[in-house]
C-alpha cells in the first residue's frame, strides 16, 4: 500500500497537533530540538520537514500506530538552496543526519511548538502547508511525488546499500517547489527515509535512515 501526499497552502493556521510539512514542529516540552554535529564539531539543527498525526491514517490499512505523532527531520538545508559545504549526498546518510520521533498519544497533552530562529531573531522555518492523503491498497506503488510507504519511485539497482539491504519506505521526499521554496536533490532526485521491516512492524522508529538518489 501507499499513501501519497498532496500540499496545499495553510494561510495562517499553524496547525498545532495536526499533520503538516513546512512549518515547525510540535515536541515534548522537555524534548529538545533536534541536531546534528558537523565536521568542526558544532551542533546545527536538522530541517524539520513533516509532522504526520497518525489518527488520519488510522481508517487506512497501514503497519503505522494508529495515534500519536510523526515527526521527520533530516539535513536537507543545502536541498534547500543554504549553504552546507559537508553535506550526504547519494546514498546512505550517516545515521545522525536524520531523525524520526514518534510522540505516543500519552505524551500529547505535553507538546509545544518548537520554533528555530536565525542569528536576526527571525523565524527559520518555511510557512507550513497542509497535507491531504491518497490512500491506495492496488496499482502504482512506485509513484512520484511525497508519500509514505510503498515502493520507491527511484532506485537504480536491486536494493538498498548497507547496512539498508531488504529496508522499506517509511518516507519519500520528492524535488519540489512553490513561490516560497525551491527543494532539490541533485538533479530532481529524491530523499526516502528508509526503515527495516522489523522495526516498522514493531513501530520503532529510532534506527531509520536516509538515502538520496539522483537522476
Amino acid at each position: 500500500m501507499t499513501v501519497k501526499i498532496s500540499l496545499h497552502p495553510a494561510g495562517d493556521d499553524k496547525l498545532f497537533g495536526q499533520s503538516k510539512w513546512w512549518g515547525n514542529p510540535e515536541l515534548p516540552v522537555d524534548m529538545e530540538y533536534p541536531h546534528y554535529i558537523g565536521e568542526d564539531g558544532e551542533e546545527y539543527p536538522l530541517t524539520f520537514i513533516c509532522q504526520i498525526n497518525c489518527s488520519d491514517l488510522a481508517i487506512y490499512d497501514t503497519p503505522l500506530p494508529k495515534e500519536g505523532l510523526l515527526c521527520f527531520f533530516a539535513r536537507i538545508d543545502y536541498y534547500l538552496g543554504y549553504d552546507d559545504p559537508d553535506v550526504p549526498g547519494e546514498g546512505v546518510w550517516p545515521a545522525d543526519d536524520v531523525r524520526v520521533i514518534y510522540i505516543a498519544p500519552e505524551e500529547l497533552p505535553r507538546i509545544e511548538t518548537k520554533i528555530l530562529i536565525d542569528e536576526d531573531d527571525m523565524p527559520m522555518a518555511l510557512p507550513c502547508r497542509r497535507i491531504e492523503w491518497q490512500y491506495s491498497d492496488k496499482g502504482r506503488e512506485d509513484c512520484d511525488g511525497h508519500k509514505l510507504l510503498g515502493l520507491p519511485f527511484m532506485i537504480p539497482w536491486d536494493d538498498w546499500d548497507a547496512p539498508c539491504e531488504g529496508w522499506k519506505v517509511l518516507l519519500q521526499v520528492d524535488t519540489d517547489e512553490a513561490d516560497d521554496f525551491t527543494l532539490r536533490f541533485m538533479d530532481d532526485g529524491v530523499f526516502y527515509f528508509l526503515i527495516a521491516p522489523n522495526d516498522l512492524k514493531k513501530k520503532c522508529f529510532s534506527r531509520v535512515r536516509g538515502f538520496m538518489i539522483s537522476m
